[in-house]
């Protein structure tokens, strides 16, 4: 009977890992935001909040994108930065550790 206890554990952290890599892939940052019980875990509302901040980012980066040329300049360099905070992100979560993104992670806190 223990022994199931364990293994519910271990299936719920790998649940916990899945979602918070999947927070950077565009809109399924909402996965880990709406699913029981690891929308409660502080691991996944860590990842959850730097998706939703790298999704708004990347909404603006598209509307920058529409500005002739220098909107096209900056919006090139906006989304090799997104790319990359989303790649250091994924590699954090995978490795089972929080992540704050550079510059903007402590002052933007959507999910508390």
């Amino acid at each position: 009977m223990e022994n199931n206890d364990i293994e519910t554990k271990s299936a719920s952290s790998g649940n916990a890992k899945l979602y918070a890599i999947l927070s950077y892939f565009g809109i399924l940052w909402l996965l880990g935001l709406l699913i029981e019980p690891e929308k409660n875990d502080p691991y996944v509302k860590n990842h959850v909040n730097n998706g939703i901040i790298l999704c708004i980012a990347g909404v603006a980066s598209g509307i920058i994108g529409v500005i002739p040329v220098i909107g096209v300049f900056i919006a090139g360099i906006l989304s090799v930065v997104i790319l990359v905070f989303a790649i250091m992100g994924i590699i954090a979560a995978a490795s089972d550790k929080e992540f704050t993104m550079p510059l903007i992670g402590d002052k933007l806190q959507i999910i508390k």
